[in-house]
């Protein structure tokens, strides 16, 4: 399954970016914003309870389950590998440069449509909240002009650095899962609608269901493993990426239970709730607190611009050390003399992110449909980046020869999940223009696929380089982080 690993080349040190410049909540911040918590704990449980039922909670559990395995995987390889790639470069070690590429591209896909999803789900909200204060914006002309507006701005602080575009991702999202949460805990401190069901009689559920349910509440936790993109400029980032993945997943899955449950109790129940267009508004004015509406939707847009800046910030980075490794143009391998950060490949996917949502929506597709279609082929590109790093690790660990057991289950375990999750996704076959999505994702990866493919006969020496870019890199067998003594600077193997 994997391919040998040939490496004439040593390793080697990213060049460009600003090193050991990310704390731990910087770090953090990344995959929070990465995820969009908020913005997904107001519009996923009426999603999901149209499946799952008064179950739906119980779905997000599933789903956290799932999602802190795949964590799990990439805290084996953040232990022991760093590098701006992410899951790219985890599976060059594994699988070698074609599973790789496949990875890394994969990756790329979802980043950039997940970034497309964020600047265009911003119009609806922030039209919102203009007509709060009497400006008239929720109009398709105001959609896209609110999306040009915001791609730019999301491109312009992911230029300026990682630190700023970080902090104001941490901010933004303190703000908007506050203002959600708000709304959420006052719902359950009054008890909710007096005619809700127990939501922990589970009689009335069936497997189908719940296992569906699954599946869509997977999709709320895509980007979580974004920090890994951080190898370069996360301060110990053996202990940091680790940290900062799987706390992320925690974190979330923790406030998706919360948010679905207090959901659901708010409307009396499931119907209620599935036919709401914007339940946490609804919600506040179920229970006297209309008056906060506007906090809401700033809330929300506020959301879904750190996981425009997120997502973009990740993308760059996948592409800058696939130009740095020569298997993409070498021009992507730039960074910003000043800002240390990969201005060019931003340059190349921001126009990308702003055009194809305003095309779809000056082609008559509203945000809403925008947000069907991107976020639907951006998902397929996370899990193909998830199912490769997982089917690497075996063998990851077995040229370390730290080989074990266990990761060998987890990875297995994961793999398996995965491919039913993908299976889920397609079968049956949605509706159309759903049912385009797929093909349409296979068409992007053949696309970068077609592009290897001739790299790999035009330059095969270039293959040796894939995985090569790496920070301080960890011998086999001393995957611990080092903790020097009192008043020292900690110090990485």
């Amino acid at each position: 399954m994997s391919e040998p690993e040939t490496q004439p080349h040593p390793v080697r040190s990213d060049r460009g970016l600003a090193h050991d410049s990310m704390s731990q909540v910087e770090v953090l911040s990344q995959s929070v914003a990465g995820i969009a918590p908020s913005a997904v704990m107001a519009t996923g449980p009426a999603l999901i309870v149209l499946f799952a039922g008064q179950g739906a909670w119980l779905s997000y559990v599933a789903a956290t389950v799932l999602v802190v395995l795949v964590g799990l995987v990439v805290a084996q390889f953040g232990r022991r590998f760093a590098s701006s790639g992410s899951l790219y470069s985890y599976v060059a070690r594994g699988l070698g440069p074609t599973g790789a590429f496949a990875a890394g591209w994969g990756l790329v896909i979802g980043y950039t449509c997940i970034a497309m999803l964020g600047v265009t789900l911003i119009g609806p909200y922030a039209a919102s909240f203009l007509e709060t204060i009497g400006l008239p914006a929720a109009t398709m002309t105001g959609f896209i002009v609110i999306t040009a507006v915001t791609t730019i701005a999301a491109a312009t602080f992911a230029i300026a650095g990682i630190k700023i575009s970080t902090r104001i991702g941490l901010v933004l999202e303190v703000v908007s899962v506050a203002a959600v949460l708000f709304v959420l805990v006052v719902v359950v401190a009054r008890g909710g609608d007096s005619s809700a069901p127990s939501q922990f009689d589970l009689s009335g559920l069936t497997f189908d269901g719940v296992t569906f349910g699954i599946v869509l509440a997977v999709l709320g936790f895509v980007g979580f493993e974004s920090s890994a993109s951080l190898g370069a400029e996360a301060r110990d980032p053996h202990r940091t990426i680790p940290r900062a993945v799987i706390g992320s997943a925690v974190l979330v899955g923790i406030l998706y239970v919360f948010a679905t449950y207090a959901s659901v109790l708010g409307f009396g129940g499931t119907e209620a709730l599935s036919a709401s267009a914007a339940p946490i508004s609804d919600l506040a004015t179920r229970n006297g607190l209309g008056g906060v509406t506007w906090l809401v939707d700033l809330g929300v847009t506020a959301s879904f611009f750190a996981v425009a800046i997120a997502s973009i910030n990740a993308a760059a980075r996948v592409l800058y050390t696939m130009g740095e490794e020569d298997v993409l143009p070498a021009v992507l391998g730039r960074a910003h003399p000043r800002h240390k950060t990969p201005h060019v490949a931003i340059g190349v996917i921001a126009p990308v992110i702003g055009l194809v949502p305003i095309l779809l929506m000056i082609a008559g597709r509203g945000p809403l449909e925008v947000y069907a279609y991107v976020g639907t082929i951006g998902t397929f590109g996370y899990m193909l980046g998830y199912l490769l790093m997982a089917a690497a690790l075996p063998f990851f660990l077995r040229r370390r020869g730290e080989a074990n057991p266990l990761s060998t289950v987890l990875a297995v375990v994961v793999v398996a999940t995965l491919l039913y999750v993908f299976y889920k996704n397609v079968v049956p076959v949605p509706d159309w223009p759903m049912n385009l999505m797929p093909w349409i994702f296979l068409g992007a990866l053949a696309l970068g696929m077609a592009w290897y493919a001739a790299v790999r006969v035009r330059n095969p020496q270039v293959l040796a380089e894939v995985g090569t870019v790496e920070e301080e890199p960890v011998p086999p067998g001393t995957a611990q982080v080092h903790v020097s003594g009192p008043g020292e600077p900690e110090r990485r193997p």
